[in-house]
């Protein structure tokens, strides 16, 4: 039946994601899966298509916030392709912009440790994101009506 197929290394029907139906035509029959060009929807130029350097991002999941710095191969990174660094506004990221430790390749100076990060282009919104004020969490906190203690 439609999205399921007879996958021939288990001897086993597998249920078939919607997408690699439409790759492999009806979904019926052995296949590849789409595996190979999967990845390269997931992770090749066309993903980061439209993201510039020096563009203002925010990240998600999480709404964090930061400065793009790098856009391109990193082959340092497991699972290839592209990858978008960003420089954050805050230190949550995992890197100083180099890949591979303290002898590694700097591909963006993030301005300190946490301060980077290599993410997805399908994780960076580029935009109108201005950095965050953290007075005016406070004052928006303060003006509930409630008493301060």
């Amino acid at each position: 039946p439609e999205g399921y197929e007879f996958d021939d290394k288990t001897g086993k029907v597998v249920r078939v994601e919607k997408e690699n139906l439409e790759e492999n035509g009806s979904g019926t029959g052995a296949g590849t899966g789409g595996t190979s060009s999967s990845v390269a929807d997931e992770c090749g130029p066309q993903t980061v298509d439209g993201i510039i350097i020096g563009s203002r991002c925010e990240i998600q999941p999480g709404g964090r916030r930061g400065t793009v710095a790098f856009v391109g191969e990193v082959p340092e990174i497991g699972g290839g392709g592209h990858w978008v660094g960003v420089k954050f506004d805050e230190p949550v990221g995992r890197t100083d912009g180099t890949v591979g430790g303290e002898s590694g390749k700097r591909y963006f100076d993030a301005g300190g440790t946490n301060m980077g990060g290599f993410l997805r282009g399908k994780n960076v919104q580029v935009g109108d994101f201005p950095e965050r004020d953290i007075m005016d969490d406070l004052d928006s906190a303060s003006s509930d009506g409630e008493d301060e203690l």
